[in-house]
Order: C-alpha cells, then sequence, then structure tokens
C-alpha cells in the first residue's frame, strides 16, 4: 500500500476573497482528511464565520488564517484537534469567548488570538497545554483574573495579555515560568503588588506591566533578573523607595518608573547600569541630590526627572538631558535642575500630560493602531500590514 502524501494548503496573501468554507483549500482539506496537514491563509480576504466542520480535520499541525476579516466566535470543536503544534487566528474580527476546549490541544506550542473582539476570562484549561512557548491575546477586551494555572507553561518564552481588561492580582505562580523571556502584560487593570517570585525569572528580558493599577513597593529581589534588558513599570501606584538592588542589572537599557507614588533618593547603584539609554523617574515624590555616579552612564539618551517633590542637583556631565527638560520649572536653575537644590519643585508648575516621542511604545501610535485595526478592514490599510510584519520578524527573534 503507498504511503500516504501530506496535503498542505497554503494560500498566503493571494487576496482569496469569500467564506472560508467555500474555498477551494478548505473543501480540498475536507476531502483530504488523513493527509491535510497544514490550512494556511493568512493576508486574504476571508470572510464569515470559522466553520465547526474544521474540527473534522484531525490531521493538522498547522493552522494559520490571520489578518482576515473573520467574524464571529471560535468554534469548541477546534479542541479536537489533538496534532495542532500552531494555531493562529489574529487580526480579524472574532467575538465570544476563547473555548475552554482548547486546553485539549496538548501538542499546542504556538497560540495567538491577538488584534479580536474576544471577551470573557482565560480559561483554566489552559494551564494543560505544557509544550506552549508562546501565547498572544493582546488587544482584545478579555476580563476576569489571569488563572493562577498559568503557571504551569514551563516551556512559554513569551506571553502577550497586553491592552485587554483584565483585573485582579499578579498570580505568584508565574514565577515557575522559568524559560521566559517577554512578558507583556501592560495596559489592563491589574491590581495588588509585584510578586517577589517573579525574581525566579532569570531568562526574562523584557517586564513590561506599566499601566496598570498596581501597589506597594519595588521588591528588591528583583534584582536578581540579571537578564532584564527592559522594565517598564511606570503609571502605577507603586510607593516606597527605588530599591539599590536594581543596580546589578547590568544589561538594563530601559528603566521606566515614571507617574507612580516612589519616594526617597535616586540609589547612587544606579550608575553601574552602563548600558542605560532611557532612564525616567519623573513625576514621583523623589527628594535628595541626583547622584554623580550617574556621569557613568555614557550611553544615556534620555534621562527624565522633573516633578518631583524635592530633587535637586545638576545632571552630571556627559549625560544628555532630553526634551522632556524643557517642561523643568527655570526656578530650578543650573542646566537642568540646579545646584541651589530647593526644597521643592515651584507650585505653579504643572507636569505635561504628554511626554517626549521617546515615551515607552510610543503608547498612542500603538493604541490608535490598535483601534484602527479593529475599526477597518486591514486589506483597506496597506501601511498597517507592512507594519504588522515588520512587527511580526521582530517578534520571532525573541
Amino acid at each position: 500500500m503507498a504511503a500516504l502524501v501530506p496535503v498542505m494548503m497554503l494560500f498566503l496573501g493571494n487576496a482569496i476573497a469569500g467564506k472560508i468554507n467555500e474555498t477551494s483549500a478548505y473543501q480540498t482539506c475536507i476531502t483530504t482528511l488523513a493527509t491535510c496537514t497544514r490550512l494556511v491563509m493568512n493576508q486574504n480576504r476571508l470572510t464569515g464565520t470559522l466553520p465547526s466542520e474544521l474540527g473534522v480535520l484531525t490531521s493538522l499541525t498547522f493552522m494559520e488564517l490571520s489578518s482576515n476579516q473573520l467574524t464571529g466566535s471560535l468554534p469548541s470543536e477546534l479542541g479536537t484537534l489533538s496534532r495542532l503544534t500552531l494555531m493562529q487566528i489574529y487580526h480579524n474580527f472574532l467575538t465570544g469567548t476563547i473555548p475552554s476546549e482548547l486546553g485539549a490541544l496538548t501538542s499546542l506550542t504556538r497560540l495567538q488570538f491577538d488584534i479580536n473582539q474576544l471577551t470573557g476570562s482565560l480559561p483554566s484549561e489552559l494551564g494543560a497545554l505544557t509544550y506552549l512557548t508562546w501565547i498572544d491575546l493582546h488587544g482584545n477586551r478579555l476580563t476576569s483574573t489571569i488563572p493562577s494555572e498559568l503557571g504551569t507553561f514551563t516551556n512559554m518564552m513569551v506571553i502577550e495579555l497586553w491592552d485587554n481588561q483584565l483585573t485582579g492580582t499578579l498570580p505568584s505562580e508565574l514565577g515557575a515560568l522559568t524559560s521566559l523571556t517577554r512578558m507583556d502584560l501592560y495596559s489592563n487593570q491589574l491590581t495588588g503588588t509585584l510578586p517577589v517570585d517573579l525574581s525566579i525569572l532569570t531568562n526574562l528580558k523584557r517586564m513590561l506591566v506599566h499601566t496598570n493599577q498596581l501597589t506597594g513597593t519595588l521588591p528588591s529581589e528583583l534584582g536578581a533578573l540579571t537578564s532584564l534588558t527592559e522594565m517598564w513599570l511606570y503609571s502605577n501606584q507603586l510607593t516606597g523607595t527605588m530599591p539599590f538592588e536594581l543596580g546589578t542589572l547590568t544589561r538594563l537599557t530601559k528603566l521606566y518608573l515614571y507617574s507612580n507614588r516612589l519616594t526617597g533618593t535616586v540609589p547612587s547603584e544606579f550608575g553601574t547600569l552602563t548600558r542605560l539609554s532611557v532612564l525616567s523617574f519623573n513625576d514621583n515624590q523623589l527628594t535628595g541630590t541626583l547622584p554623580s555616579q550617574l556621569a557613568n552612564l555614557t550611553r544615556m539618551n534620555h534621562i527624565f526627572v522633573c516633578n518631583n517633590t524635592g530633587l535637586c542637583g545638576d545632571i552630571p556631565a556627559g549625560v544628555t538631558p532630553s526634551a522632556h527638560a524643557t517642561y523643568c520649572p527655570k526656578a530650578l536653575g543650573g542646566t537642568l535642575l540646579g545646584s541651589n537644590c530647593p526644597t521643592s519643585a515651584p507650585t505653579e508648575f504643572t507636569a505635561p500630560t504628554t511626554f517626549s516621542v521617546d515615551q515607552p511604545l510610543k503608547d498612542n501610535w500603538f493604541r490608535k493602531r490598535s483601534v484602527a485595526r479593529k475599526e477597518a478592514f486591514p486589506q483597506k490599510n496597506a501601511w498597517y500590514r507592512k507594519q504588522a510584519k515588520q512587527e511580526a520578524g521582530k517578534n520571532s527573534t525573541y
């Protein structure tokens, strides 16, 4: 008996229009159930809903239906595709909830439903996907908490849940994701403190938890994250001092702590962060003088320091004040803050609501892009497609 030849339906970027179950690629897969291993129809003009009949394609290992105009909900029958290793249905108009049945896809390594209109909670059943290395659900309308079961993702390298409506605290179980390199949880409604257990994530390169409602202090244990290159914790309600232990993060290139309620002085240990290009701790309640050790930061492009209650001193020679420096009150004198060290900023000074174009991730630009994607077909926006491809290329390097 002759061996079965795998059938791969690859129709990427061919402007195929119409409902997915009416396309020749889908029909071919349906008629060759035992051998159809890949259904790839990214960047077309597919409309309509995802047919429940997809559940009979039990030989599928790849399902890529991204950047189309698909609507409706994710059929629970997708949970029968036990051989699936990659499922990408991002950049569509999908609604409804994420089926708990997807927890049966135990071979899955990558799951991407980002930039849709999905609602509801993150099913705890997803915790069974122990081979998962990448999960991206950003740009949806997901609510509820982050389930502690996600702590079972011991192979997880990238987790992107930003720009949703997630609430509750950060589960301490996330500290078990020892392979994690990127944690993007920003622009949600997360509360509570930063778990000390996150200090176990020694492979973590990017920690983006800004624009939430986090409280409490910065754990000194975060100094153990020696692989970290970017730490973004701005626009929360963090209190206490900036731990001097952060000075051990010698690979750090960007440190954003602005718009919190931090107090105390700027640690002199920050002078060991010689790879820093951006340092931002403006709009807090810091006091004291800027440490002279900041002069060691020769790669610094921007330093944001204004609108603290009692911070004073000159920017050390060799460190370039950012465009944000122009917002500092003239009464502070000197190059930027002056050497007379007033006890507080003038009462008439009001910090700007917007900062320089270097504001992390250019939040407004990203948010506008996501909103535009949700309101207009991607085929009518060639520029968006180009940006999305570039971003996908960058993501593949992690």
